[in-house]
C-alpha cells in the first residue's frame, strides 16, 4: 500500500465540521477509526453480519464495511462537548462504485477488480490534522497513474 501526504490542514475545526457534518464524505465506507478523548476507543469499520437479518444483508448488497454516513454519528460522540481528541486516526475508503468510475473516467489502465482500496487517512496529533492518501492493489504495478490521480481528488475534492 502506496501513501501520500496530501496537506496539512489549517483550519482543524471547519474540516472536521465538514467531515461529520457535509454530505460529500458520504461516499466513503469507514476502514477503522481510533480515539483518544476521555478514554480511548477503535472500531473497526468492517461490517459484523451477525447483526444484521437476511434481509437488511440483502439491502446492504454484501457491502464489508459500513457507510460512514451509517457511523459518523457514533463517532462523533465519542467526542465529547465538541472538544477536540488528544488524538486521532480515522481511515475511510472510497466506496467500490466510485473506484470503478474514477478508473473508467480517467482512462486508468488497470482493471477496478485489481483495486482492494483507495484511502483518506486522517490523522490528528500534537494540535495538527494531516491528510494521507493510500492504495492497495491487489496486483503489482509499476503504473503510478492510479495513486497520483487518487491523490489529485482527495486535495480536490476532499480538503
Amino acid at each position: 500500500m502506496k501513501s501520500f501526504d496530501v496537506s496539512e490542514i489549517k483550519d482543524i475545526k471547519a474540516f472536521l465540521n465538514g467531515l461529520f457534518k457535509e454530505e460529500r464524505y458520504e461516499s466513503f465506507y469507514l476502514f477503522s477509526v481510533k480515539l483518544e478523548a476521555d478514554v480511548s476507543y477503535e472500531i473497526d469499520g468492517k461490517v459484523n453480519k451477525a447483526f444484521y437479518s437476511e434481509e437488511e444483508l440483502g439491502q446492504m448488497n454484501d457491502m464489508e464495511y459500513i457507510c460512514w454516513k451509517d457511523v459518523k454519528r457514533t463517532v462523533l460522540d465519542f467526542l465529547k462537548g465538541g472538544k477536540l481528541p488528544v488524538k486521532m486516526k480515522l481511515i475511510l475508503m472510497f466506496n467500490k462504485d466510485n473506484v470503478n468510475r474514477l478508473i473508467e473516467m480517467n482512462n486508468i489502465p488497470i482493471h477496478p477488480d485489481n483495486v482492494r482500496a483507495l484511502f483518506m487517512n486522517v490523522i490528528y496529533s500534537d494540535n495538527r490534522l494531516s491528510i494521507t492518501t493510500g492504495t492497495s492493489l491487489n496486483v503489482f504495478t509499476m503504473d503510478k497513474t492510479l495513486e497520483e490521480l487518487w491523490d489529485k481528488t482527495v486535495e480536490k475534492y476532499y480538503i
